[in-house]
């Protein structure tokens, strides 16, 4: 009975919450929605779960539950399938040994994508979040250049733009030169 609650909770919890924030994670939207569902993200991974003196953040509880899962299936899948009770024949044993062997690695294979989808949501939260901080502090340096250029439009004079004629006049003599 515990097996299938572990398999349920992997089955209806495990992978769609990993998916659900990777599809936020990922998806290029305007910046506003991308820091709003970076921030849905944020709540759910780094929400405190508290049990008497143990604090812990719910993605270390998933990621631990993931890998306890994993942990599991590597056990059953080393220690072989156990032997058919109710068969009578050959056939039937030959075929349940085979089953309960394909069952195994089909647990070990779902159990391990579990564990580093988690893993990958994990680092795709921390890379959105430097992203996130890095475009807001391009748009803070856009910001200030823009300010800082058109303050420096206002300090031409006309001598700066008479040179400037006369740079782009020699430049035209050389190249009629060269022809």
């Amino acid at each position: 009975m515990k097996m299938v609650l572990s398999w349920g909770q992997l089955i209806y919890v495990f992978f769609p919450i990993p998916v659900f924030c990777l599809a936020l994670l990922s998806l290029a939207w305007p910046r506003s929605l991308e820091r709003a569902g970076s921030r849905i993200v944020s709540k759910i991974f780094f929400t405190e779960v508290r049990a008497g003196p143990v604090h812990i953040k719910l993605l270390y509880l998933f990621i631990a539950l993931s890998v306890a899962i994993f942990a599991g299936t590597v056990r059953t899948l080393h220690a072989g399938a156990k032997p058919c009770k109710t068969c009578v024949y050959a056939g039937e044993t030959l075929w349940y040994g085979k089953a309960m062997k394909f069952r195994a690695e089909r647990n070990f294979w779902l159990s391990l994508f579990n564990v580093i989808l988690w893993m990958l949501v994990w680092t795709v939260h921390r890379d959105r979040k430097k992203i996130l901080s890095l475009k807001d502090r391009v748009s803070e340096l856009e910001s200030a250049a823009e300010a800082e250029g058109s303050g420096a439009k206002d300090e031409t004079t006309e001598a700066d733009t008479a040179e400037d004629a006369a740079d782009v006049a020699e430049k035209s003599d050389e190249s009629k030169k060269k022809d």
